[in-house]
């Protein structure tokens, strides 16, 4: 069967969702020293706060393979990406190295059934012969943000402050979430199959 021309629509939608996967993690990087300074933290303590996230993010990556495979994409990532976007978000509540730290686990969590699902939805919609490009195409949008937007999130930082970053890319993140659950389908649920 003729692959539907909707398996460009969903890459589409999960590039978005890496973009503001790789936002949501990667700013604190521009927020440090800001961060630093105003809770007095010493670099061990900015290590452990940067750490946090790839602890619980390996953590995650077995359970949430397992979500995906119980529960689907849809579901799965429609969590995910709330989850991250929320943790996000409450970034900007931080009130020292406690909060921090657990914002950059949740962060973690979160985040890390992403690119399991992506593998899977471009399994499950694009034929063999087009899944290398699929991958190359979503994996590019991890550098969009920070590539693109990096001298914005300067300025956006040195006039509102680091919390503003967190409060930005967090509320983005939110944004994807009803677009996500109104646009995603599996391509049975909408009487396509892909191509083998």
């Amino acid at each position: 069967m003729k692959p539907s021309r909707m398996r460009f629509a969903i890459l589409a939608l999960i590039s978005f969702g890496v973009t503001a996967n790789y936002l949501d993690r990667a700013i604190i990087g521009i927020a440090s020293p800001a961060i630093a300074r105003e809770f007095a933290l010493s670099p061990v303590a900015m290590g452990l706060i940067f750490s946090a996230f790839s602890w619980s993010y390996f953590a995650a990556q077995i359970p949430g393979g397992l979500a995906l495979d119980r529960f689907g994409a849809r579901l799965t990532y429609l969590v995910a990406l709330a989850g991250w976007s929320l943790s996000t978000l409450m970034h900007a509540t931080a009130t020292g190295f406690a909060s921090l730290f657990g914002w950059r686990l949740s962060l973690g969590l979160f985040e890390a059934p992403c690119f399991p699902a992506n593998n899977s939805i471009v399994g499950a919609w694009f034929p063999r012969a087009e899944r290398a490009r699929a991958i190359g195409v979503y994996t590019s949008a991890e550098y969009v943000a920070l590539g693109f937007a990096t001298p914005l999130l300067l300025w956006l930082m040195n006039e509102h402050g680091w919390r503003a970053l967190f409060v930005v890319s967090g509320v983005l993140g939110l944004m994807l979430v009803p677009a996500w659950w109104r646009l995603y389908r599996e391509p049975a649920e909408i009487g396509r199959a892909h191509a083998e």
